[in-house]
């Protein structure tokens, strides 16, 4: 990297025709970066392996939750809530199978508590595995380490979850919430939107900065994640409004409706995550890159 090539790029950054070129051309960088990386074709690996680990995952949080009598007695409240915020246009079938499917898993006793411990977190190998190639490192974690990471991460977020949904019950119970007038009603539904997104903030964040196996800036991160956030929720938006507008999936599939409009929620939620892990490492690289002749 040379003084006039340093002096190029920050000349360029301090007119607006110079910021607006940079902006294109991270863009550019950004959607090169997640075609060459193959996202789609990984975001559908993941799509499948969550299909098949999701009520493994969400019986071993339950589980977790229940040794903690402060959140047992949340369970249902929880299941309600993922439903609600996280999965659009979500109908009460879909909830009632899985909370079968969950109410049946997690009173398989010991050996099959272990084994649905070790699907979900061969879900979190594999989400180590596409954020590790985004990043292009290898693993250098041995397994141990590597299951302690992801059995931390699992019961931190587990707890943080929780603990949110705690606070806003707790919070939006209070007799001044119910009392105060149409202020404070603002304030509580604006309590019961933020809530989500600062749920998924923070699990993007521990996504994008703890399970890469290389240094991730917490900042660069925290931005990548806000970002992801924000696109979650305009893609929960689109996809409910596409599922209501244009309901002819359930005359071809009919009663099996929800399992494609459902996996095809997952493929689109993966699309964000890794887009999101991308933004972070381009943000990481992009300057560098840039300097080197790499992006033009």
């Amino acid at each position: 990297m040379t003084h006039n090539s340093l002096f190029r790029f920050s000349f360029t950054l301090n007119t607006s025709s110079g910021r607006a070129r940079i902006t294109f051309l991270f863009l550019r960088y950004l959607g090169a970066r997640f075609v060459a990386d193959n996202c789609t074709r990984t975001a559908a690996a993941l799509s499948y392996t969550t299909l098949l680990s999701l009520v493994p995952l969400l019986a071993v949080v339950f589980s977790i939750l229940a040794f903690f009598p402060l959140f047992a007695s949340l369970v249902d409240d929880i299941q309600g809530y993922i439903f609600s915020h996280f999965v659009p246009a979500s109908n009460e079938p879909l909830q009632l199978h899985f909370q079968q499917f969950i109410e049946t898993a997690a009173s398989s006793g010991g050996v099959g508590l272990m084994f649905l411990m070790l699907t979900s977190l061969m879900l979190m190998h594999t989400i180590n595995i596409a954020l590790n190639d985004i990043w292009h490192v290898k693993p250098k974690r041995n397994l141990f380490s590597a299951l302690l990471i992801y059995g931390g991460v699992l019961l931190l977020s587990s707890i943080l979850f929780a603990a949110s949904i705690l606070l806003t019950s707790y919070v939006v119970s209070l007799p001044l919430m119910a009392d105060g007038g149409e202020v404070l009603a603002g304030v509580k539904h604006s309590l019961l939107l933020i809530v989500p997104i600062v749920v998924t903030v923070v699990a993007l964040l521990l996504f994008y900065v703890v399970v890469p196996n290389c240094k991730v800036s917490w900042r660069v991160g925290m931005v990548s994640a806000l970002l992801a956030a924000l696109l979650f929720e305009l893609a929960k938006k689109g996809f409910a409004w596409y599922v209501l507008a244009f309901p002819s999936y359930t005359v071809i599939y009919g009663a099996l409706a929800v399992i494609p409009v459902f996996l095809v929620w997952i493929y689109v939620s993966w699309l964000v995550v890794l887009l999101g892990a991308e933004f972070s490492r381009c943000l990481t690289t992009f300057e560098q890159d840039h300097r080197d002749g790499k992006v033009t």
